[in-house]
C-alpha cells in the first residue's frame, strides 16, 4: 500500500555493560572463578614466605585438589615440602582442599634489552671537573675529582 503510515519499532535501549555482564552466565561464572582464585591466592601468598609467596599462583580450584603454578622448579619443591603446613592454614581460612598439587609454569622471558653503548666520555665533559678540582683545597675530594677527571678524558 503505496499510502499506508508505516510504524518503525523503537530500537532496544542501550544496556550498561555491567548489566550485559551480570546477566550472562558464562561471564558470570569466569568472573566467579577469576575472583575465587585470586582470593585463594592471596591465602596462600599469606602461608609462604615472602620470597616464595610472588612466585607462586593459583592455576585451578576443584573440590578437594588445588593446583598452584610455580616460577620455577625450585620453587615448586619447596612448596611442595610445604603442602601440610600451607593445607593446613587454608583451612584455617575457611578453604578446605585434601590435596595440593603444584606445577611449574615458567613464562616467557622478555626479549633481551638492546646493548647500549658505553657512555663516551669527552674532554669537554672532563673541563668542568678540572676546573672544580683546581678550586678545592688539598684533600680527598680534590683527589677524587681529579681522578674522575682523568677517566673522562
Amino acid at each position: 500500500m503505496p499510502g499506508a503510515l508505516r510504524i518503525m519499532a523503537k530500537p532496544n535501549p542501550a544496556k550498561p555493560l555491567s548489566r550485559i555482564l551480570a546477566s550472562d552466565a558464562q561471564i558470570a561464572a569466569w568472573r566467579e572463578r577469576t575472583e575465587q582464585e585470586a582470593r585463594l591466592t592471596t591465602a596462600v601468598r599469606r602461608q609462604l614466605p615472602r620470597a616464595l609467596a610472588d612466585r607462586v599462583r593459583v592455576a585451578e580450584a576443584v573440590p578437594g585438589v588445588l593446583t598452584l603454578a610455580a616460577a620455577a622448579g625450585a620453587v615448586a619443591a619447596v612448596v611442595r615440602q610445604r603442602s601440610p603446613d600451607l593445607l593446613a592454614g587454608l583451612r584455617r581460612e575457611g578453604f578446605d582442599f585434601t590435596e595440593l598439587r603444584v606445577r611449574v609454569q615458567v613464562r616467557a622471558a622478555a626479549a633481551p634489552p638492546d646493548k647500549s653503548q658505553a657512555n663516551q666520555s669527552s674532554k669537554v665533559v672532563s673541563a668542568p671537573l678540572r676546573r672544580l678540582a683546581g678550586g678545592l683545597p688539598d684533600g680527598p675530594l680534590k683527589d677524587a675529582v681529579e681522578r674522575l677527571a682523568r677517566r673522562g678524558g
